[in-house]
This record gives structure tokens, sequence and C-alpha cells, in this order.
């Protein structure tokens, strides 16, 4: 099957919401296993949720690594990931980039780290899973 490549952003269907944790690093094999058995597309999202300047730019290369891991992760399986990296609020940040995206189904943690700031919380999924007009896989 010829997939046909759009200069602008392709279709993904899988969006991989990861903030570094363990419950992400589980999502993270589902949606990596998910995107290759289909053979669909994937991007993976880190949102940076903090008011203040220092702690942002920690954040934002903290979130860089992460995101980089989960693309050398997809690597290794041969499939390609997409970083997307925002600042805002993580449930209504995920909600918003998985309408823009139309994806199918939307992949996370049901916890989030308890390092610097939780990024994402179980109340995070449960908000995504209440709003999200898409599938959402909780991963424990």
């Amino acid at each position: 099957m010829v997939k046909a490549q759009n200069s602008h952003m392709a279709k993904v269907e899988v969006l991989l919401a990861t903030d570094g944790s363990e419950s992400a690093k589980k999502a993270e094999i589902a949606a990596l296993k998910i995107t290759k058995s289909y053979n669909i597309r994937m991007a993976a999202l880190f949102v940076v949720n903090v008011p203040s300047a220092s702690e942002r730019d920690e954040l934002i290369k903290y979130g860089e690594k992460v995101l980089d891991e989960v693309v050398a992760d997809g690597g290794k399986m041969g499939v390609e990931v997409q970083k997307i990296l925002k600042l805002g609020s993580p449930a209504e940040t995920i909600l918003n980039v998985s309408k823009s995206l139309k994806v199918h189904t939307i992949v996370m943690g049901s916890e989030g780290r308890k390092g610097i700031k939780r990024v994402l919380l179980g109340s995070v999924a449960e908000n995504v899973v209440r709003n999200a007009e898409c599938t959402v896989l909780v991963a424990r």
C-alpha cells in the first residue's frame, strides 16, 4: 500500500501523551505496538505546564529528552514517531492536539511523574477519557 506523502503534517492515528513516568513508558510500549501492528502513524506529545520561566526551560529540555527517547524506541521497532512539545494545561492540550490531528486513539499512562512536579496526573487521564472525541487507552 502506497501512502501519499503530504508536505504538511501527515495524519496521525495514535497520539501518545507522555511525561517520562513509568506509567507513560507502559503507554509508550502499547502505542508503539499498536502503531506497528496496524502500520499507521503516531505522534508523541509532551506538555510543559509550568508558570515560572526557569522551571519552564528545565522542563522543555526534559520534554525534548523524553520525546527523543520515544523516537529512539520507535526506531528500534521500525516505527517513525512525530514529536510534539506544547506549553499549556495537560488535559486541555492533549484534547486540542488530538482534535487538530484527528487522531483515532490517545494513549497515556494512568498516573504521572512524582519528580519535577507531576506533569500528567491521574486526574488528567480522567479528564481526557471523559472529554475526548476518540478512543483513549490508559496504560497501568
